[in-house]
């Protein structure tokens, strides 16, 4: 398995390249870095065979062509029409790559060519709004693009506003405003996961240091729980990450940053129970992925990537070690 590192690279080294030892989770660079500016977020298209960046401090999307061999090739670079674009992801039918824009508070929308090619931008949404902390709510910020399930809509998280909007992309690609959903006030949602049979839907709080837990009423979500991202109080402010769901839907895992952990849920028919707070084995941990039997996270101010083998029994994994140097490390993207 190759698994690819983005990160801020004002200190960083572009995309990164590794092989994974399967056996043991250590990682060897492979490929020399692909030339990127700040790509903090990474998506893959269905085929694994085009990489999608963000170019958070210049408001741009950039594709690559992967070689049989894992090897970036740039496909060139467009211009998202908002600030600090900071996720994306590409549509179930593989025609569009949707971004959002952390500034500002918009998502944009680019038609993808056959060549995996990015066009020029078909449709931008600007956000309205802001929520109770002066500081980062004082106006919207879309955090993260998740596209349902069923595929046929996605959700746009708003940290800025404490709210979840549903869109779903016309034919041509334009944005349908689907409904909104109130979050906690002053949560500030961040990244979403899907359980994959039950229909739960989690959400991590970013500013009061929360995982926030949805059930489907009729075609929208209610809130149904709110719960701390941590099992033991934090220290100092916790700002929650990145969350996932383990394939099976037995857990239910959350980066923390301030606590430098990742925090591990088991999945009840209540909600969730708190396992564990594992360390993360750095400073920061923005983002997390899983691979092989590994979890590896990517610990900005560390400087790092770490991993810890799971366990299969308890979902907990081994006390994460370092695997990688990559300054300001971002994202975690497996192949």
């Amino acid at each position: 398995m190759l698994i690819y590192v983005g990160a801020y690279t004002s200190t960083g080294g572009g995309i990164r390249c590794y092989e994974q030892d399967p056996s043991t989770g250590a990682l060897t660079e492979v490929h020399p870095p692909a030339a990127a500016i700040d790509p903090s977020f990474l998506a893959w298209d269905a085929t694994k065979a085009n990489l999608y960046a963000v170019s958070e401090s210049t408001g741009g999307v950039e594709a690559y062509a992967r070689s049989d061999h894992g090897l970036l090739t740039s496909l060139g670079q467009q211009w998202t029409g908002g600030a600090d674009p900071c996720h994306l992801v590409v549509d179930p039918t593989g025609q569009f790559l949707v971004t959002a824009n952390y500034s500002g508070g918009s998502v944009s929308v680019h038609p993808i060519a056959p060549d995996g090619s990015l066009n020029s931008r078909r449709d931008l949404l600007e956000h309205g709004g802001s929520g109770p902390d002066p500081e980062r709510q004082e106006g919207p910020h879309a955090h993260m693009i998740a596209y349902r399930p069923s595929g046929n809509s996605f959700y746009v998280t708003d940290l800025g506003t404490d709210q979840i909007h549903e869109y779903a992309l016309s034919a041509d690609g334009a944005i349908l405003p689907v409904r909104a959903i109130a979050a906690e006030t002053g949560s500030g949602p961040r990244h979403i996961a899907f359980h994959p049979t039950s229909g739960a839907v989690y959400v991590s709080g970013e500013l009061d240091s929360s995982v926030l837990i949805y059930q489907p009423q009729g075609d929208g979500l209610v809130q149904v729980g709110r719960i701390p991202a941590t099992v033991e109080p934090p220290t100092e402010r916790n700002y929650p990450s990145h969350i996932e769901c383990s394939a099976d839907g037995r857990f239910v895992y959350v980066g923390n940053r301030g606590s430098d952990c990742v925090t591990v849920f088991s999945v009840t028919p209540d909600g969730l129970t708190p396992v564990a707070d594992v360390p993360a084995g750095g400073r920061w941990p923005r983002h997390f992925a899983f691979a092989g039997d590994f979890l590896y996270i990517a610990n900005q101010y560390a400087g790092t990537v770490t991993a810890g083998r799971l366990d299969p029994a308890t979902g907990v994994p081994a006390a994460p070690v370092v695997v990688a140097q990559v300054a300001e490390a971002a994202c975690i993207l497996p192949s």
